[in-house]
């Protein structure tokens, strides 16, 4: 089944909500008494409600719901908020909601909705404190994963990392690689890929980072590889600090930020392997005595002293006798 077909078969061309129709005044039918014409106005209403309630729940017709009642997707697939949200709840506010939103009644809380796609939308109308234009659908977790991914491929929202990390939220809540597959449009072996890079990062380093518009796989590819060949983790609160006060203007900036700075520390774990950096140390743990032994013939001179001194700072800084 094609994408576009499959949302169409998710969301039925909708139309707005009918005024209700004026009442006809029907000459009562002699032997019919108060009670008999209340029973039948009665049934009627029900009729018509019954109705209503079922044009609501396939997604119909399109209603206003208090943003206070909706809940986001259980699967996350943005990168905190984009650079470009101040302007968009601008545009909201000035022009409306144009495009409704897709939710399904809650599966876990009576009375509330879970957004399918939309939340952009849902955000922006949470901030100006107005209701949400929206088409109500029951729907399958797999259905809304599927409505979810294949939205934000449409509108061309997500980043190449927000997509990744999508896919392996999807893999870690033990979704089928067939519905990951149809959720982004991709292939079995670009999934893989995907998934591979997003779980090699760390989750505080992509979200320092941020999403990355104009970042693409090639070079989340090379970080994700250059992440595995430091050792990490005694980086990672220096490559957070670059992020915070490298003087980035955007995303993009701050990748290329981090991964200049991870390439240093790749050249730097190398000279050290290699005996050419800083000189080789053992440390000897025993009960009561630990030893850090350094190779004196790789020393140079003045960084005995040096080193002593380091000690014994160290240990006078933590009430220890020297």
């Amino acid at each position: 089944m094609g994408r576009k077909h499959l949302l169409e078969h998710l969301i039925s061309p909708p139309e707005t909500l009918p005024s209700a129709p004026q009442a006809i005044r029907k000459p009562m039918p002699r032997g019919v008494g108060l009670v008999g014409a209340m029973s039948e106005s009665v049934e009627t209403m029900v009729a018509d409600l019954r109705d209503a309630k079922e044009k609501l729940e396939t997604g119909d017709v399109i209603v206003e719901i208090d943003t206070d009642l909706i809940d986001p997707s259980f699967i996350t697939d943005r990168i905190g908020e984009d650079d470009e949200m101040d302007a968009f709840v601008a545009t909201i506010r000035d022009q409306g909601q144009r495009t409704p939103i897709l939710l399904r009644p809650h599966p876990e809380s009576r009375g509330r909705y879970q957004i399918a796609f939309g939340h952009r939308r849902y955000r922006a109308l949470k901030r100006l404190g107005r209701p949400v234009r929206a088409m109500v659908k029951h729907l399958t977790d797999e259905e809304l994963v599927v409505a979810q991914g294949q939205e934000n491929q449409d509108r061309l929202d997500l980043s190449y990392i927000e997509r990744a990390l999508f896919a392996a939220r999807l893999e870690a809540r033990q979704f089928q690689r067939d519905v990951i597959c149809l959720a982004l449009s991709i292939d079995k072996t670009e999934v893989s890929r995907m998934i591979s890079i997003a779980t090699a990062l760390p989750a505080e380093l992509v979200e320092a980072i941020g999403p990355a518009q104009k970042t693409g796989r090639r070079k989340w590819m090379i970080l994700a590889k250059t992440v595995k060949e430091i050792r990490w983790p005694t980086e990672m609160e220096r490559l957070l600090q670059v992020c915070k006060s490298g003087g980035a203007a955007d995303s993009d900036q701050r990748f290329d930020l981090v991964l200049k700075a991870l390439s240093r520390c790749k050249s730097t774990a190398q000279a050290d392997d290699q005996g050419g950096g800083r000189p080789s140390f053992t440390v000897d743990k025993k009960p009561g005595v630990i030893r850090i032994r350094f190779d004196e013939t790789s020393l140079p001179k003045d960084m005995v002293e040096d080193l002593m001194s380091r000690v014994r700072h160290v240990c006078t800084s933590f009430g220890a006798k020297t």
